[in-house]
Formats: structure tokens, C-alpha cells, sequence
């Protein structure tokens, strides 16, 4: 009897083991700023580091009236290839001249969330550890969404912030390789419209 227990419980063990993924510990202001990484980094890199951060809360708390301002609503699309059929999309920038306007963004914020990849971007920007974007300015993780899997790098770089995130899973239903660009305007971080491939 005392063998089964044994074997149970080392099975519940390494079943529970291996289910717990890393997490990451999230540092307070006042221990940021007394890392080697912060102390190192450029004032440039700090700003957009500091807005990289407030982007990452705004997605994770949905701020749909936030969002807009990220996305420089309304402005021209005709580049902007986002892969969709949808007709809510589609109709609202055929019928404002190719602009995605606020109104889509506020009244549509999860179908926007989701087609625009925010969601992902989200993601991986909460599990890189904080001092690993104040050090590097380039950046990976991997990010799984349902039964996808994308590998996702961040870039920052002058007054820029790219993310490109790759699909790591061969499937229909998952998102496809995409790139998008964000400047800084000194305040928060604004999606490039010509910068996306």
C-alpha cells in the first residue's frame, strides 16, 4: 500500500512540476530603479522603455479609449494588410476613405484587439523580465495564444519599438507572420502605418 502512495505521489509531483511554468517576478518602481539596468540606460532608452511599460498596461487593462491614441486614429491605411475577412473592418475603412476610425476601435475593441495582434504584443511584453528590455535593445519570447505558439522579438531601437512575431505553428487557424512598428512621439507610443510588412 505504501509502495502506491509513494508512486502517486511522485507522479503528482512531477505532473505538477511540470505544468508550473517560470514567473516572472515584477519589480517595483523603487527596486527598478535601483538595478544595474536602469542605472545604465540612456535617458532615450528609459523614456521608451517607460512608454513600452504603459502601452503593456493599457492593452492588459483594455483601455478602449486609450487605444486609439496607439493607434493614431484615424489615419490612413491603404498599406495596412490585415489578413481579414471581416466585414466590420473592412466596411468601416472602405466607407472612411482607407481610415480605421476611433469609433471601430472603441465600439469593436476585442475584434480590433485580436486582429491587430495586441493581443500577442501584449503577452510578450509581460513575460520579458524588466531589466532584459532596459539592457538589450533586442528582445525574444515565445508567446502561446489557445493551440498557437509565436515566437515574438522586440526591437527598440532610437524612438522605435517593432515587434515581429513569427507563427510557430503550422495551422490553419493561427495567426500569420507579421511585423509591426510603433514611434515614439515623446509621450506614448504610435503605430507606424507605413512600417508594417
Amino acid at each position: 500500500m505504501k509502495h502506491y502512495f509513494y508512486s502517486f505521489f511522485t507522479l503528482f509531483l512531477l505532473f505538477n512540476c511540470s505544468e508550473n511554468k517560470p514567473e516572472i517576478k515584477k519589480l517595483t518602481q523603487q527596486e527598478l530603479t535601483e538595478t544595474t539596468e536602469f542605472k545604465e540606460a540612456s535617458p532615450e532608452k528609459k523614456q521608451l522603455f517607460s512608454e513600452l511599460k504603459a502601452f503593456q498596461k493599457d492593452l492588459q487593462s483594455k483601455q478602449a479609449q486609450k487605444i486609439p491614441d496607439y493607434l493614431d486614429c484615424p489615419k490612413r491605411i491603404e498599406e495596412l494588410d490585415l489578413n481579414t475577412k471581416n466585414t466590420a473592418i473592412r466596411t468601416d475603412v472602405e466607407a472612411n476613405s482607407f481610415r480605421l476610425s476611433t469609433n471601430l476601435v472603441t465600439d469593436n475593441f476585442d475584434l480590433i484587439y485580436n486582429e491587430l495582434d495586441l493581443n500577442i504584443i501584449n503577452e510578450a511584453i509581460k513575460s520579458i523580465p524588466e531589466t532584459d528590455l532596459l539592457a538589450n535593445d533586442n528582445v525574444s519570447t515565445n508567446v502561446k495564444l489557445g493551440e498557437c505558439d509565436y515566437h515574438t522579438s522586440i526591437l527598440m531601437k532610437n524612438k522605435e519599438v517593432e515587434f515581429d512575431i513569427k507563427s510557430a505553428t503550422p495551422n490553419s487557424e493561427c495567426k500569420k507572420d507579421q511585423k509591426w512598428k510603433f514611434v515614439s512621439n515623446g509621450e506614448i507610443l504610435v503605430l507606424d502605418h507605413r512600417k508594417m510588412l
